[in-house]
């Protein structure tokens, strides 16, 4: 399986920033470390400021424990921040805690995560359920994290600058692009089914994944998001 990444830039601060996002989701992982060795690959080659992942990470313990060794390793180097998926809490909280308490790797379900970038810019991360704790600064961003757009809810949008997310799989057939950059014919089905969109003021992003639960996608790479906000 090969690991397509696409490249995304956001404008926040007209250029004086430089900030590199690697944005994972949906891996789906059962028994194999194939596209973890891969996508352990494209980081290093991206080389990113922080990695930010929207969920899906497994469907089997088995898989979950090849996570959490995958993230350790990766957590020595690059800062991680997550929220879980559906997939990850079918096996009960004994299962999905695996991916506690990893040094430099950070849930964001219920808190604000702050972080600084190089060149001193300040972004608030958290989970869409936890978005209404954002703080409101004009010279600060806020990102959030949510597995399945379609649980957006535009009235809830205003302080939030970008949303990061997965779930959809990119509808795992598309037939082609449709005038506003969806995907068809997922988008008949799911409002959000597009790689991105703006909605009033905020950008959302959304990865077509590295995995599936049903394992044929027809032009639909799975991916990974490398995204530079400038």
């Amino acid at each position: 399986m090969e690991v397509s990444e696409r490249h995304e830039k956001v404008d926040f601060f007209a250029g004086e920033e430089q900030l590199q996002v690697f944005h994972i989701s949906d891996i789906h992982l059962w028994f194999s470390t194939k596209v973890l060795e891969k996508l352990e690959a494209s980081i290093i080659k991206n080389n990113p400021d922080l990695i930010v992942m929207t969920g899906d990470y497994y469907d089997l313990p088995k898989g979950a424990k090849l996570f959490r060794m995958f993230l350790q390793k990766i957590a020595k180097k690059y800062s991680i921040v997550f929220i879980m998926g559906n997939h990850d809490r079918w096996y009960g909280s004994k299962v999905s805690r695996l991916l506690s308490d990893i040094p430099n790797c950070f849930s964001v379900e219920d808190v604000v995560y702050q972080y600084v970038s190089k060149r001193g810019f300040r972004y608030h991360i958290t989970s869409w359920k936890n978005s209404h704790n954002l703080p409101n600064a004009s010279d600060e961003k806020n990102i959030v994290l949510i597995h399945n757009p379609e649980k957006i809810r535009k009235e809830k949008l205003a302080n939030i600058h970008l949303i990061f997310a997965g779930h959809l799989h990119g509808g795992q057939f598309i037939f082609y692009k449709t005038k506003s950059n969806a995907n068809f014919p997922g988008s008949i089905l799911y409002k959000h089914c597009s790689d991105r969109k703006r909605i009033y003021q905020t950008t959302l992003i959304v990865s077509k994944g590295l995995g599936d639960t049903f394992t044929f996608r027809f032009n639909c790479p799975k991916e990974v998001v490398c995204v530079t906000i400038v």
